[in-house]
C-alpha cells in the first residue's frame, strides 16, 4: 500500500486524453485532489495525445523516445504540485511514462501502472516508492511477459514492485482493476459498477 499523499495524477494512454481517465477518478472518489493532464504531443496517428510517438516504435528505439519526451514530462508533473506528494496512475504509455519518470529518480508517493511497462532494464536508486503493477492475463497490446520483465527488471534495479496480474482480462480497466488500485490507495467506498472502460 502506498502511503501518505496529497493528490493523484492520472496518466492516458497513447491517441487518448485527460478526460478519458476522469471517470477513473470518479469512481476511486479520491480524497485528494485529481489531475488528469493531456499528453504532451498530439497523437500522430490520429485523434488524441501522446507522451511519445509509437510510429515505428520497436524494443530498440523505444528507450530512445521515451527518454527524449521525459525532460517535458517531468517538467509537466512538477508544475501539477510536488511529485514528493504525488501518487502517480498511468495507463499504458501513461505507466510506461510513470515507471521511466520514477527509475529516472523522479520522488514521487507511489506509482500504479495498468497494463503499462519498463522498455528494458534501469538503473538502480535507494529510495524506491511503492511500485504497483497491475496487468491482464490476456493482454494482447502488451503481453503479460512483459509485466513480468518489468517487475524483474525493477528488482534488479532494487525496488520491490507488486505485480498482480487478473485473469481474463484483455488491455483495459475493469471492477478488480479499480477495487485493487482502491486497496493500494487505501481507500473505501466507490462505485466499481460505474466505470465500463
Amino acid at each position: 500500500m502506498i502511503g501518505s499523499y496529497k493528490h493523484v495524477i492520472f496518466l492516458h494512454g497513447v491517441g487518448s486524453s485527460g478526460a478519458a481517465m476522469r471517470p477513473l477518478a470518479e469512481v476511486l472518489a479520491l480524497p485528494q485532489p485529481a489531475v488528469c493532464p493531456d499528453g504532451l504531443q498530439p497523437f500522430d496517428m490520429g485523434a488524441g495525445r501522446q507522451w511519445f510517438s509509437v510510429k515505428g516504435v520497436t524494443e530498440a528505439n523505444r528507450p530512445g523516445r521515451i527518454a527524449e519526451a521525459m525532460p517535458a514530462f517531468a517538467d509537466l508533473i512538477a508544475s501539477l504540485g510536488s511529485p514528493r506528494d504525488s501518487v502517480l496512475i498511468g495507463f499504458s504509455q501513461g505507466a510506461i511514462m510513470a515507471l521511466h519518470a520514477v527509475a529516472a529518480g523522479m520522488p514521487v508517493a507511489g506509482v500504479i501502472a495498468l497494463s503499462g511497462r519498463l522498455a528494458g532494464p534501469v538503473g538502480s536508486r535507494g529510495d524506491w516508492p511503492s511500485v504497483t503493477l497491475m496487468h491482464g492475463a490476456d493482454d494482447p497490446v502488451m503481453p503479460p511477459a512483459v509485466a513480468r520483465a518489468t517487475e524483474a527488471w525493477l528488482q534488479d534495479a532494487g525496488a520491490t514492485p507488486r505485480l498482480i496480474v487478473f485473469d481474463g482480462l484483455g488491455h483495459a480497466i475493469d471492477a478488480r482493476i479499480l477495487k485493487a488500485v482502491r486497496d493500494t490507495l487505501s481507500l473505501s467506498g466507490g462505485d466499481a459498477a460505474r466505470l465500463s472502460t
